[in-house]
């Protein structure tokens, strides 16, 4: 008898300390979030796998002390009167290569050159750019989307025409060689696998053809969708407000699709579209070629990070 009653308080004493225990334990927890504070917004990582798309500009930075070295190739139309199997369906034919290096200077900040051959009038381009971070979304919401500025300036190196008429005559002023573009980069990351882009863009030429605008202002759309870890396909699509820049006119908006595969030391992009052209200056603005008709294009991006600065 005695036993059995030396059991019964020892179970009611351990399980009255037991739950002592417990709601001392909870109330140690939420005294410990209480001095903490709510937990913090993470910025949202990732959104885009590069810094471009098939044409488009992303808000993707290189991190401080990164060169992100980037060739881009586009070949001839697939199809319409320059494509088919005479051309190996515009493999014979390179319409415009681009070299580039991007570095970090910090994580919100990179700058830029590259050196392209040109696939309209104006050819052996330089330019020069640099890419700052504005504003970074929140896993919480509470910045739904990500910002950043690109400005770049090119300089056309090409000797100059003997036609004063030109938009290549450049002997009368320098200035006449310089183009210069800005782009407000807008983004947000839906889940996982879906990232979408809007790009304002405004490109400003110093020389241009009798009645057309030195100023012409487009919107570009650009998404990804990750299928894998690795694997994604992406798009770009830009529409031209410049009136005197109409398919009545002989100009196309500048389509893209492709696929985007990344290795781990690599990030490939195997692409069609229908500008010839690589920089902003030249596909938003004298893009000619129509998808309609065959006048598109297989095309690659390749880039490769290297860390100069730990």
């Amino acid at each position: 008898m005695f036993q059995q009653k030396m059991t019964l308080k020892t179970i009611l004493f351990s399980g009255l300390f037991l739950g002592i225990e417990a709601i001392y334990s909870q109330n140690l927890d939420s005294l410990m979030m209480a001095m903490e504070g709510p937990a913090k917004a993470k910025p949202v990582t990732a959104t885009f796998k590069t810094t471009r798309l098939v044409n488009m500009v992303t808000i993707e930075q290189v991190k401080r002390g990164e060169l992100d070295f980037r060739i881009s190739h586009r070949f001839d139309d697939i199809a319409g009167d320059a494509g088919g199997i005479s051309t190996l369906y515009g493999f014979d034919n390179v319409t415009d290569i681009r070299i580039a290096f991007d570095y970090g200077i910090n994580d919100n900040w990179a700058v830029g050159f590259g050196r392209s051959k040109g696939a309209y009038l104006r050819r052996q381009i330089l330019d020069f750019n640099t890419k700052i971070k504005l504003l970074k979304q929140k896993d919480d919401n509470s910045m739904p989307f990500s910002a950043s500025l690109f400005l770049s300036a090119e300089l056309c190196t090409m000797a100059s025409s003997s036609d004063s008429t030109s938009t290549i005559y450049f002997s009368d002023n320098g200035a006449h060689r310089l183009n210069y573009v800005s782009q407000v980069l807008l983004a947000r990351k839906f889940g996982n696998n879906l990232s979408i882009q809007l790009a304002p863009t405004l490109v400003h030429r110093n020389l241009v053809n009798y009645n057309e605008n030195n100023t012409s202002f487009s919107l570009g759309l650009g998404l990804r969708y990750k299928f894998t870890k690795r694997i994604g396909v992406i798009f770009d699509y830009y529409y031209n407000f410049d009136k005197t820049k109409t398919s009545d006119l002989g100009y196309y908006a500048p389509l893209g699709v492709g696929i985007e595969i990344e290795t781990g030391g690599h990030v490939f992009h195997l692409l069609f579209s229908n500008n010839k052209g690589l920089l902003e200056s030249q596909y938003l603005t004298e893009c000619q070629e129509n998808w309609l008709v065959g006048q598109f294009r297989f095309g690659f991006n390749i880039s490769r990070i290297f860390n100069i600065v730990n």
